[in-house]
């Protein structure tokens, strides 16, 4: 019998001891990395079918890879406030097989950030952001709004937060950091724009991230893939579930873990005509 949404719905941080040591044997494990499942975006089909399909389609592909765990790194619906497009994100989310975990994107927040617009969202999702460790790796993941929209009091406690679980994170294989918005696209003095974080912000990120080894940042929000790598961390953005924009096209990231490193593989949702998912 299928859970429901929120029968598998992540406790809103998890900090698990890192169970498998780093030295001792290693099991050989893949996670899916999927965002902006954006129920409603660009979609004016009657009942969100479209949109509707576009997931589920998805997510049966990701099945059948039988992943250790899927993260969606948020704009999980376009209007927040419209209660058929979380009904539709919902229903999807119970449909997958693999343990889920997620985070906000800017539309799960009604495109800006205050304590209680945020305080809803966990009420409706549960938690904002989470950290846990299995295979020895480390995944956290972490609110990209109130740094974006620069909530300065929110934004200073969670990075002493984040700080902390990468702090306990430091004997792990490897560490994977989930946002919405990148920290940047393509280069850290790229212009700053709606995808990417504000200049000065970029590097009191990267250097926190280097500091304690952080291997690579998965992210959503530009509706296109981009993969670059600075300073020995990996830096990905992934295709949207939904509708795709620029060079994007419906899909999602393949992440391979073994005991000599990763490979993250960009994968196309079968079966859809990107011609009528691309805008």
């Amino acid at each position: 019998m299928k859970r429901s949404f929120y029968d598998k719905l992540v406790p809103a941080i998890m900090t698990v001891a890192l169970l498998v040591s780093c030295s001792g044997k290693f099991t050989p494990f893949t996670f899916v990395h999927c965002t902006d499942t954006q129920i409603g975006f660009i979609d004016s089909t009657d009942g969100y079918v479209h949109s509707d399909s576009l997931m589920r389609d998805a997510f049966t592909a990701i099945n059948a890879l039988r992943p250790e765990f899927v993260f969606v790194t948020g704009d999980l619906v376009d209007d927040v406030d419209d209660p058929l497009q979380n009904t539709i994100f919902e229903k999807g989310m119970a449909t997958l097989e693999a343990p889920y975990y997620l985070v906000p994107g800017n539309h799960d927040y009604k495109k800006q950030w205050t304590k209680e617009i945020r305080d809803g969202y966990v009420s409706l999702r549960g938690y904002e952001r989470f950290s846990f460790s299995q295979h020895g790796c480390a995944f956290i993941g972490i609110d990209s709004n109130c740094i974006k929209e620069n909530a300065e009091e929110a934004e200073a406690e969670q990075f002493a937060w984040l700080e902390s679980e990468l702090r306990k994170a430091r004997k792990a294989r490897y560490t994977f950091l989930f946002l919405h918005c990148p920290i940047f696209k393509q280069d850290i003095g790229e212009t700053e724009d709606y995808e990417n974080f504000p200049i000065e912000k970029r590097e009191k990120y990267i250097s926190l991230l280097k500091e304690y080894g952080v291997d690579a940042v998965l992210a959503g929000h530009t509706h296109k893939d981009y993969d670059t790598e600075y300073e020995g961390i990996r830096l990905v953005a992934a295709n949207p579930i939904c509708n795709a924009l620029g060079h994007g096209r419906p899909g999602f990231n393949v992440v391979r873990v073994d005991k000599d490193g990763f490979d993250i593989k960009i994968v196309p949702t079968p079966g859809i005509d990107p011609e009528k998912c691309h805008f």
